[in-house]
């Protein structure tokens, strides 16, 4: 009875239940998604008489089954029953017995399903990570995935109080060759030669600083030091020299994590970074609303700008005198169509020390590639492009970086390569990752392949996320998704391209290596609708014209109404953004349109000057949508997008006039136009697929909305509107807890805080553990990146 469907659901539903399994119409392609079989069910549930009960326990069971496969004389379930945990059953006519079904053969039979013309003989390429993963910490609860730090310090503290002798030792060799710019720091291994010696000198270190008779002659103090084998990096003030000792004894005597993480927290590791962010048209000015170029160029120049702020501030708190240097790595366009994107180096405003450094793709024969080429077009020149730019890097840094941060699956890729040849330490940021986004992008990979690539991309995210030292991401559910989705990540457990991989063990989400930390944003440019200072009389009459105003090819529409608040959006046109289903809503709610007007900022309003096929088929869609439902007075579309000042004063003009943001995506990995509106004041309206579910208190800091259930989001804006004008106060309210919520979790120094942390305490980890089985993973890796990833890689060309 161990796989009786009787312990899954109450006895009564049993019969229903496999009833209305047995019952599912075999579609095209021949599997059902979770919200399919919800839909099916309730329509089964809905034609069966109220005697036989409300089948509660079966629809328990349905809502954790997120696939079916539908073959000729069985089906096969997949059971996810917590996150991060599938089981597999196979359910047949004859037998009330759910059959367990190995990964193995419920990828061969899906591969089966989808490609029943492949030979007979076929024996697709398996992948399975899962022996390298033998080795080290597991984490076992799903809910403590995205914690890695507060585990791995857990396990290191453990291991420094069980196994002494060895970690002790480990942490002493580690200060001992601890170097910063070429400078020794820390430990004289000269003077203190053994683990027992550094307690010895730490005794008398301490003993000196309490009884120091000069506090305030650091000179004096550093020189005494120097002499007991401590040398410079243990703080720029007794007090704080003395407290950092004190954690370090205490970890030697009775190991502790949370002192461990902050001992740690405070060695001066990172004074230079490289951030590789590759594709796309990264540069400061007149690049964002290009093809490829959106959110993450803000975020890297953002982070990069507060990180160059933080370390400073760090390496000044160890007592050095050491300015960061950060370095953003891209590619250089010669084409460049009006950017800077044909500069080797460009500085990045109000900082510094940070640079952008650009270095140009080639072609096999060592020219450069002078046009700009679609992210899913950029696999074959990523081999050469890492070899040049750890020769750039080293050039510009004078050795290698201390941090190695890739971005997007092209940066990841190349940022692993990075570290493997320069030996430092790596962390990525998928940002997004494209599985995710398009249905099926797995099972029908060859119809993608002529545009998307995706067979190549996958095997290159695969590659990047086992090999980082730690992975970032801005939400948990990036991870492992919520109780209803499976997470970006999760999604690279197992799949198959049919005919090509199966991916039997693609990523180990128990691996201590996932850590969640939002980003922020420039708050000197997104900040209070009702502060004063900052906001400029000038720029605030031209953001206004052009919003409301201005008639040129790049602006459609002249509202009749400019009295009534806006719905306010900014978004790239792509499907997945779901501006024209925002449209679309609004066209067909009359009462809406006779409360808000809707502004939106969005790509161009000519499809013929877009250069991305995708983007051209939604701006067309466009205006249709607008023709259709005749918007012209009520909708504004403004076909360009607007530098970030202009983008922060736009925010805080429509709070000016009591709107609120709508962002609509269909699926949203964060959402940092959802954290700019919030910093501004203006009420926001999000998606609930994806990471907004992370920023949004709902209904306390904004509102998450079903982007599929047109009807329902357009009811939740009337309501809000409508309580705007019974009580002015309700707006106020909303836009008071946004800012609010945005400042407590939201902010780049909090995020800058963590990132230098956490590699601070995975270089200790990566440093102070056996590298044999990271080892075995890298060289097996490495044939798949040379015989796969390139093989295929290059024949894009």
């Amino acid at each position: 009875m161990e796989n009786d469907l009787g312990c899954f659901v109450d006895e009564q539903d049993v019969a229903p239940l496999r009833e209305f399994l047995l019952s599912l119409q075999r579609p095209e392609p021949p599997l059902l998604l979770r919200n399919d079989i919800l839909l099916a069910f309730q329509q089964f549930a809905g034609q069966r008489p109220a005697a036989e009960g409300d089948l509660a326990g079966a629809w328990r069971f349905l809502r954790k089954v997120q696939e079916v496969l539908l073959a000729d004389d069985l089906l096969i379930i997949l059971y996810r029953h917590r996150r991060a945990s599938c089981r597999i059953f196979a359910l047949s006519e004859d037998d009330d017995r759910l059959i367990p079904v190995t990964l193995i053969d419920f990828l061969a039979i899906k591969e089966r399903l989808i490609r029943p013309n492949l030979p007979p003989q076929q024996r697709t390429l398996a992948i399975n990570l899962a022996p390298f993963y033998d080795y080290g910490p597991t984490l076992k609860d799903p809910n403590t995935i995205g914690q890695g730090i507060k585990f791995l310090n857990r396990h290191m503290s453990g291991n420094l109080s069980n196994h002494p002798e060895k970690w002790n030792r480990s942490l002493y060799e580690f200060l001992k060759l601890h170097q910063l710019h070429g400078t020794q720091l820390l430990l004289d291994g000269s003077l203190v030669r053994s683990p027992e010696e550094l307690e010895e000198a730490l005794s008398s270190a301490m003993d000196f600083l309490e009884r120091c008779r000069y506090p305030d002659d650091l000179a004096r103090i550093s020189q005494r030091l120097g002499r007991l084998g401590f040398l410079a990096g243990w703080g720029n003030s007794l007090p704080r020299m003395l407290e950092t000792m004190h954690m370090l004894q205490d970890i030697l005597e009775q190991p502790d994590e949370a002192n461990l993480e902050e001992f740690l927290s405070r060695i001066p590791m990172v004074s230079s970074v490289a951030l590789i962010s590759p594709h796309g048209w990264f540069g400061q000015e007149n690049v964002l609303g290009r093809p490829d170029t959106g959110g993450q160029v803000v975020y890297v120049l953002d982070q990069a700008k507060a990180l160059e702020d933080f370390l400073a501030q760090d390496l000044r708190d160890a007592g050095l005198e050491i300015a960061p240097k950060i370095l953003i790595v891209s590619r250089l366009i010669p084409e460049n169509e009006g950017t800077s994107a044909d500069q080797r180096l460009e500085k990045v405003y109000d900082t510094d020390d940070v640079w952008i450094l650009r270095v140009p793709f080639r072609y096999p024969d060592n020219s450069v590639v002078p046009h700009w080429l679609s992210r899913f077009r950029i696999w074959p020149y990523l081999d050469q492009f890492a070899v040049d730019a750890e020769e750039e890097i080293r050039r510009e840094l004078g050795g290698r970086p201390d941090l190695l941060v890739g971005n997007y699956s092209d940066g990841n890729l190349v940022a692993t390569r990075l570290s493997k040849n320069m030996g430092v330490i790596q962390c990525n940021i998928a940002h997004a990752l494209e599985k995710s986004k398009y249905l099926f992008s797995d099972l029908y990979w060859d119809e993608f392949e002529p545009e998307y690539n995706f067979s190549i991309q996958f095997m290159a995210d695969l590659l990047a996320m086992n090999q980082a030292n730690f992975i970032i991401t801005s939400t948990a559910q990036e991870i492992t998704g919520t109780d209803n989705s499976i997470g970006q990540y999760e999604s690279y457990q197992f799949f198959t391209m049919p005919g090509l991989v199966n991916v039997i063990s693609g990523i180990n989400l128990f691996h201590p290596r996932f850590n969640v930390i939002p980003p922020g944003v420039n708050q000197e440019v997104y900040f209070p609708y009702n502060r004063k200072r900052g906001r400029k009389v000038k720029m605030r009459r031209e953001v206004t014209r052009l919003l409301f105003e201005q008639e040129d090819a790049d602006c459609l529409g002249r509202l009749e109404n400019l009295d009534l608040p806006p719905l306010f959006t900014i978004a790239r046109l792509d499907r997945i953004k779901n501006l024209t289903g925002l449209v679309e809503a609004y066209g067909q709610d009359e009462e809406l349109r006779r409360r808000v007007n809707l502004i939106m900022v969005a790509s161009v309003t000519d499809p013929e000057r877009s250069k991305d096929a995708e983007e051209a088929a939604e701006i067309r869609k466009m205006h249709g949508i607008i023709e259709q439902y005749g918007l012209r007075g009520q909708v504004r579309w403004v076909g360009k997008f607007l530098g970030k000042a202009e983008t922060g004063e736009a925010y805080r003009i429509m709070a000016d006039r009591r709107g609120v943001f709508v962002q609509p995506a269909l699926f949203e990995a964060f959402g940092l136009t959802i954290l700019e509106a919030m910093h501004s004041g203006l009420p926001v309206f999000a998606t609930q697929f994806g990471g907004p579910l992370e920023i949004i208190e709902h209904e306390k800091s904004g509102f998450l909305i079903n982007p599929t259930d047109q009807p329902a989001m357009t009811a939740r804006l009337r309501e809000f509107f409508h309580h705007c004008e019974e009580n002015p106060r309700y707006w106020q309210g909303f836009s008071q807890r946004a800012l609010e919520r945005a400042r407590e979790r939201f902010t780049w120094q909090r995020h800058c805080r963590e990132l230098t942390r956490l590699t601070k305490v995975y270089g200790f980890w990566r440093y102070s553990t056996s590298q044999q089985a990271k080892m075995r993973l890298n060289q097996y890796s490495e044939v798949l990146y040379h015989l796969f990833y390139k093989a295929r890689a290059e024949q894009i060309r």
